[in-house]
């Protein structure tokens, strides 16, 4: 009878803990990282009766967590992926709304300027109109100082984020260090896994994946190592490391990202994927550098281009040009361009020059010392060495002749490097923040060219001459021939034609007696097409050109001299007018090269949308796939309270057989 009754206890006992734990199930069905749990059965060891065995009734086995290893890795591996272009796409959205706003963009200023330069040469002496000029490119320098403090704005809230996320992450790393010791000393005491502390744990691991790409590898004793990065430790056993955001040390304006131990910090930005890390790195580094460097050269390019020009001309006073806007390369902005590494030895600072604005890039660049005097500079867009040698003595620039892609890097006669020093070189990202308006009266705008040229009116000849226009500058044509003369803008000079095809070039600072220099100047002339003469210094250096045209007679003549008087000389305002449609800015106009940066960042935007919402659809997989095996179905635990009510009902009914055959045996003795 006792085999009996034990038997019929035994199932009661398994009914019991089978309907608590599909009534844990249910309340436990809409927890965080909840797994269903399902019991394991084990019969107790059998009995022999002489005859052979016979059971002794069922055991529980153990409380099992219902799961996939494989389908919990592949969510966190999906959250960790979708999280990062999540990120990534959201500040793109913010970047390309800005840039493409017409009420924020630059393209509405940069055409204002223009038109108002259009209208000023049609007008040149009107002061109402320069000073409409003067006041768009106010306007414009305005438009490029809001659009920098924006980028900065975002890049400040990027620096926010990166804080806040790491401090996520070393939270996240000690709960999960913190549970690791836990459930390795329950397993311990127990011998069976605590299957609530295990679901914790894995929640807390797909929290941290949102926040940064992990790789996790199970430990034997039940805990759980973590690696972020290419194999950084983040957790390991009961430690934790911590993970924060601080200033980079050599690139102004980025976050740098250290994983701290006991043994010291170590930067880990470059490694580092996935989660909103992993977004946040990639739009710092691929896209708003570049969106700061792109704005800066189109400023840094608008304002030489204006400035060059402007002092090609003269004013409304009879002065010579000055710069429309700040110098591109004043001290403060030559100095600022280059950051040196906090770690670096040697006291030197180099300083970067401009000398070509149009061969521009919007990479940033690194200028590096392996020993006191040999240097490298890489172009960090596509980690390039674009120079290289070894300082000389007394050099002064890097390098020695020519530029790196449209600047110089300067640095003291006797420079105090030391090996493994390094400076960060950006000679675009200030130039939208330093551009401003340096002239303050419209009187000053130099709308009129310093020379001028016309013809004998004892010409007999059809020959012409065009009244001259200032070199350098961007538009200008190639010579045909060049002269050199002494000082060419208060030179007057006299074009004789000696026949019909050749001419001299005389002194002509006494009209009535013209006199040939020595050597004498002479050219040929191709009667019938245009024929491109230019005047250079002594030096060689290029001052102005003119065209002569037509067929001309032998003897006529043709007088260069200074545009004294010439106030409503409208020549440099066109100059200035057509500088719109020049390529200033590499191979683009000013227009073209804004109008890719919008384009570029509009077609990143897409991509990154259309790459969130297929990530989207893929972490709904993941998730739809864990949750087939891991999660709570109702209706399944409900069929389960059924069975287990009835199998706990007939285990009753076992326990009341034994009660009752016991009952009847009592009866038979009484």
């Amino acid at each position: 009878m006792s085999d009996l009754l034990n038997i019929g206890i035994s199932g009661l006992s398994v009914a019991q803990t089978a309907l608590a734990t599909t009534g844990n199930n249910i309340t436990n069905a809409n927890t965080p990282g909840y797994s269903r749990q399902r019991i394991n059965l084990a019969p107790q060891p059998e009995q022999y009766i002489g005859v052979g065995y016979i059971g002794s009734g069922v055991q529980v086995a153990g409380v099992q967590r219902v799961v996939d290893q494989i389908l919990i890795g592949q969510l966190r591996s999906d959250t960790s992926t979708f999280h990062d272009l999540d990120t990534n796409a959201s500040q793109l959205n913010q970047l390309d709304s800005l840039l493409a706003d017409q009420s924020t963009g630059l393209s509405p200023t940069l055409q204002s300027l223009f038109a108002g330069l259009q209208q000023a040469s049609q007008d040149p002496t009107s002061v109402p109109v320069r000073q409409v000029v003067l006041s768009s490119a106010g306007t414009l320098a305005q438009r490029f100082n809001t659009l920098y403090q924006q980028l900065q704005t975002q890049a400040q809230a990027v620096t926010t984020q990166f804080s806040s996320t790491t401090s996520t992450i070393t939270n996240l790393a000690q709960n999960i260090a913190k549970l690791n010791q836990t459930i390795v000393e329950q397993n311990g005491s127990t011998g069976n896994p605590p299957n609530a502390l295990l679901d914790q744990r894995e929640e807390l691991l797909r929290q941290l994946s949102e926040s940064v790409g992990v790789k996790v590898v199970n430990v034997n004793d039940g805990s759980v190592s973590v690696f972020i990065g290419s194999g950084q430790p983040l957790v390991v056993g009961s430690q934790a490391n911590s993970l924060t955001s601080v200033p980079s040390s050599s690139n102004p304006g980025q976050q740098s990202l250290l994983l701290n131990s006991g043994s010291g910090s170590v930067d880990v930005t470059r490694y580092l994927s996935g989660g909103t890390i992993g977004g946040l790195v990639a739009f710092q580094s691929g896209t708003l550098t570049p969106a700061f460097n792109a704005l800066g050269r189109i400023a840094i390019s608008v304002a030489d281009a204006m400035n060059t020009q402007q002092k090609l001309g003269v004013d409304l006073n009879g002065n010579t040009g000055k710069n429309l806007f700040t110098d591109i390369n004043s001290a403060t902005a030559q100095a600022s361009r280059v950051t040196r590494s906090s770690s670096n030895v040697g006291t030197d600072q180099p300083q970067a020059f401009i000398d070509n604005a149009a061969a521009l890039t919007t990479s940033d660049y690194r200028l590096s010392f392996t020993s006191a005097t040999a240097y490298t500079v890489t172009r960090l867009s596509d980690n390039t060495s674009v120079a290289s040698g070894t300082l000389a003595v007394g050099q002064t620039t890097i390098p020695a002749t020519g530029d790196i892609d449209g600047f110089q890097i300067t640095v003291s006669a006797t420079p105090t490097f030391a090996g493994g020093d390094s400076f960060q070189i950006q000679p675009t990202r200030l130039g939208a923040q330093a551009i401003g308006v340096a002239m303050q009266k419209p009187e000053e705008l130099a709308f009129a060219q310093p020379i001028r040229a016309t013809a004998a009116t004892t010409n007999i000849g059809g020959g012409t001459i065009s009244q001259g226009q200032m070199v350098p500058q961007y538009q200008a044509a190639t010579p045909d021939v060049s002269y050199n003369v002494a000082t060419p803008l208060t030179q007057p000079l006299l074009v004789r034609f000696t026949s019909a095809t050749t001419y001299q070039i005389l002194d002509n600072t006494s009209p009535a007696a013209p006199v040939a220099f020595v050597p004498p100047l002479t050219g040929t002339f191709t009667p019938g097409q245009n024929n491109i003469v230019q005047i250079n210094d002594a030096a060689g250096v290029p001052v102005y050109q003119i065209t002569l045209a037509g067929n001309p007679a032998g003897s006529d003549q043709f007088s260069i001299t200074a545009n004294t008087g010439g106030s409503s000389d409208n020549r440099n305002a066109l100059a200035m007018t057509g500088l719109n449609l020049v390529k200033a800015v590499g191979a683009q106009t000013f227009a073209d090269a804004y109008g890719q940066l919008v384009s570029g960042i509009g077609a990143t935007t897409q991509a990154a949308q259309n790459n969130r919402d297929a990530a989207d659809t893929l972490l709904s997989q993941s998730q739809a796939s864990r949750d087939s095996v891991s999660a709570v179905s109702m209706d399944e635990e409900a069929a389960n309270l059924v069975k287990f009510q009835q199998n706990y009902q007939a285990s009753a009914q076992v326990i009341s057989t034994a009660r009752t055959l016991f009952t009847t045996l009592l009866a038979a003795f009484q």
